[in-house]
């Protein structure tokens, strides 16, 4: 989130540089819509922000950044339209929202990526469930980014685990989720084509929240595939200093807990 109260800058995300640089593709929720006319006097609840940072969001290494969500008009009603130029300006594929595919062919692997709304409004489940199905029977793995759940809660909601169980039993190989801003636990799941990954909250990775702890300690995690789906996993732990809109490296006992709220290894 570029907006509100943050005021990255080129170094905000040095501590995982290594990490953005050594992969195919780079993926985030960007929760700050794109301007070239923010509002002067935004409200506590407005995250717009200036089309000038979509430079930051290249430099820090960014291919591709879901724009479903539900503050994707704190702009106003051309805010996804203006978000959509100021990234591919910068040479960043903005994602969704709704049931249009982005394609990108990795080593020869054919992913395809979902962008889905849950919050603004209640998702098309019909809809999303057979656009995973025909890109899966193409030949493709799935990956689904959904905006879903309840802010501020540390495990998935009922309505989560069911849109989630639907997604792998499509055909997603990968779904992960944003809109609690805290790290939920993810979960395996076997279906008769092999294992899925469900990510259903990875918290914040650049935000202004000060007050709740759990809203500044996260991670990056770094994911292998190949032509059946998820083969590895690597978590990163990292947490926000919200006083310098930077990512700082954690104590040991911070990385821990980080690490056994996600519960991956």
């Amino acid at each position: 989130m570029l907006g509100r109260g943050t005021d990255p800058t080129p170094d905000s995300l040095a501590i995982l540089a290594p990490d953005l640089s050594s992969s195919d593709l780079v993926l985030a929720n960007l929760e700050s819509p794109l301007t070239t006319n923010p509002p002067q006097q935004p409200s506590a609840y407005n995250l717009c922000s200036s089309s000038t940072r979509a430079n930051l969001l290249a430099g820090w290494g960014f291919d591709l950044l879901s724009i479903a969500n539900n503050h994707r008009y704190d702009c106003g009603p051309e805010g996804p339209a203006d978000t959509r130029s100021a990234l591919q300006a910068v040479g960043i594929t903005p994602i969704g929202p709704g049931m249009d595919p982005v394609l990108r062919v990795v080593n020869g692997l054919r992913v395809v990526f979902l962008a889905l709304d849950d919050i603004s409004s209640k998702l098309d489940e019909s809809s999303a469930l057979q656009e995973i199905r025909s890109e899966r029977a193409s030949g493709a793995l799935v990956i689904v980014s959904i905006h879903w759940g309840l802010e501020y809660q540390g495990g998935p909601s009922d309505r989560q685990i069911s849109l989630a169980n639907q997604f792998v039993n499509a055909g997603a190989v990968l779904v992960w989720g944003h809109h609690p801003h805290v790290l939920q636990p993810a979960e395996w799941k076997e279906t008769a084509q092999g294992k899925s990954l469900v990510l259903y909250s990875l918290g914040n990775a650049l935000f202004d929240q000060g007050g709740l702890s759990d809203t500044r300690n996260s991670a990056l995690v770094v994911v292998s595939l190949d032509a059946h789906g998820v083969t590895k996993v690597q978590v990163v732990p990292f947490c926000i200093d919200v006083s310098s809109s930077s990512l700082i490296h954690p104590d040991a006992d911070t990385a821990s807990k980080i690490n056994s709220q996600l519960r991956l290894p």
